[in-house]
This record gives structure tokens, sequence and C-alpha cells, in this order.
């Protein structure tokens, strides 16, 4: 049956309507999902404060001038008349005389006294502690180095001297140390009295017998003794030369901070301790006989015999 041009038209026109209304709609755009925000930083955590020193265990007056230091304890440089705010108090060579020291022992008896040079023997006060150095290994040491010298300036016929007052016991010492590292060195023993102008003439005489090394106990007698033997270009020595009171005083110190306390005696301190060693030299020692000085000490702090 033929369909009427107006039913053809018609139904075209149906079927192109149909054809847009199925025709795919045009993929939904997805609309991005928005940026994630940032995430909140990670809180920081506030650092710990840094853990306080802890507050020492000792306080430790120190009478003269001394350099003490060890750890648990807090060294204040003091007066006499502060002692009895400390539980220790160590007084420097030379700081007071003996009396004195046993005076404030006796006044401070909660307080713990150690002297450092000096000894305490005989004495009756339990809070009061000698702290001695080895003088005789001081002695010994400054023979070794008095022996170097002269080893050092001549192979025979060289000489050392002991002066000032009689002291047989440090100058045997002496002399041994000297034997020690140059056996065939004469060892002149030249006493006098004690003041100034007498010891400067005892070494003056020493060096005009053929010392090349003069040594004397301390003090002004040291000091003058020096002083000749520097008019005549050679090096003088002293027993404090050799002497470490830091160290034997920071070993008391440091038996007290573990509550170790020593009174009513004597602590002796040696080369083993450290307190016997070269402290300083004369500056007319020759720089390679210095070496040897203190390799010698090791040596002898070891219980080596020294040899320089």
């Amino acid at each position: 049956m033929r369909r009427s041009p107006i039913a053809l038209a018609l139904a075209c026109a149906l079927a192109g309507c149909a054809a847009k209304q199925t025709a795919h709609a045009p993929a939904p755009t997805r609309t991005a999902a928005p940026a994630a925000t940032a995430s909140a930083p990670a809180p920081t955590r506030a650092a710990a404060p840094a853990a306080t020193a802890s507050a020492p265990r000792l306080r430790v007056g120190v009478i003269g001038a001394l350099q003490v230091s060890a750890a648990g304890a807090a060294t204040t440089p003091i007066s006499p008349s502060d002692a009895g705010s400390y539980r220790l108090v160590v007084v420097a060579p030379g700081a007071l005389v003996a009396p004195e020291v046993r005076g404030l022992a006796r006044s401070h008896p909660a307080t713990q006294f150690a002297v450092v040079g000096q000894s305490v023997a005989g004495a009756r006060e339990r809070n009061l502690t000698g702290v001695v150095l080895r003088d005789d290994q001081a002695a010994f040491l400054g023979g070794v180095v008095a022996g170097l010298v002269v080893r050092d300036e001549t192979s025979v016929g060289g000489r050392a001297a002991w002066v000032g007052p009689e002291e047989r016991r440090l100058a045997g010492a002496f002399a041994r140390g000297v034997d020690d590292v140059a056996p065939g060195v004469v060892v002149l023993r030249v006493w006098s009295p004690g003041d100034p102008a007498s010891c400067k003439e005892a070494a003056l005489a020493a060096i005009d017998r053929g010392a090349l090394a003069v040594m004397a106990h301390g003090g002004a007698c040291a000091a003058a003794a020096a002083a000749g033997a520097h008019a005549q270009n050679q090096p003088a020595f002293e027993l404090s030369d050799f002497e470490l009171p830091g160290v034997a005083a920071t070993s008391i110190v440091r038996d007290g901070v573990v509550g170790l306390f020593h009174g009513g005696h004597d602590v002796l301190f040696g080369a083993s301790a450290g307190a016997i060693a070269v402290r300083r030299l004369d500056p007319l020692v020759p720089a390679s006989v210095a070496l040897q000085a203190r390799a010698a000490a090791q040596q002898l702090a070891s219980g080596l015999r020294p040899t320089g």
C-alpha cells in the first residue's frame, strides 16, 4: 500500500525526532574532586629542656693559690673566716702556717681540712689531713735533670751541686738521680745558711768548682741560688719545679666526693700518683734535654729506672 507523501513526511519527521531523542546524551563531565587539602603538619614535639647539671655533691673551699677540679665538687676560693661554711677546705702550700691551720680545725670540727705540703704528724685534730708530697722523689728527679744537663755539656769531668742549708736526705736523693743518668758526674754539696745572700754565694762557689747545674730546696734561698747560677749562664732547680700539688689536692677532693675523708694523719703522694713530675724547667735547659727530662719523669712514674 502506497503511502502518501504527507504520511511519509510525517513518518520521517517522527523518525527524526525519535533519532534526536535516542541520540546519546553527551557523557556528563565529571567535575574534578576538590583537591585534598594539605594535611596539617605533624605537630612538632617541643624539645625537652636540657637536663640541668646535677648539683655538686661536695662544696670545697680553697685557701690560697691552688688549682683544684674534680667531678661532683664545687670549688671556691675562700678566706679562712669562711671555712666553717664548707664540708672540705683545702689549704694551698704556704697559705697558712701550721698553728693557723690547727686553730681552724679546732674552731670548725664539722669541716675537714687538707693542708697541702705540710705534715700533720702529731696533731690531735681528727679533721686535719696532711697532703705530703714525696720531696725525696722531687730531689731525685731534679738530680736526674741536672745529670742530663751535665751529660749534654760534657762527656767527662762534669759536676752538679746541691746548695743551701745542710739537708743530707734530700742532697743524697739528688746525688742518686744524677748518678742514674750520668754515672761519671761528681755531685758537690755546698752547705750554707738559708738566707738569700749565703745561698747565692754557695751557688757561685759551686760553679767556680765546675758545677754545670745547681739545685736548692726552695723559697728565697733557691731564688737567690738561681740568680747566682744565671749570672754564670748555668741552670738552677728547686723542689717545686718537680712537684704538682694540685694533683694531690684533686685526689683528696675526689675521695671527699664519694664520702671518704682522711683525718688525723698524712697522705703521701709521689711519682706513681702523678704528683712528682716535671712542672717547669729553667729556660737555660736545652730543648733536647727538656724532652729527655720529661721522658725520665714518665719512666719514674711507671716505676722504671729513669734514663732520659
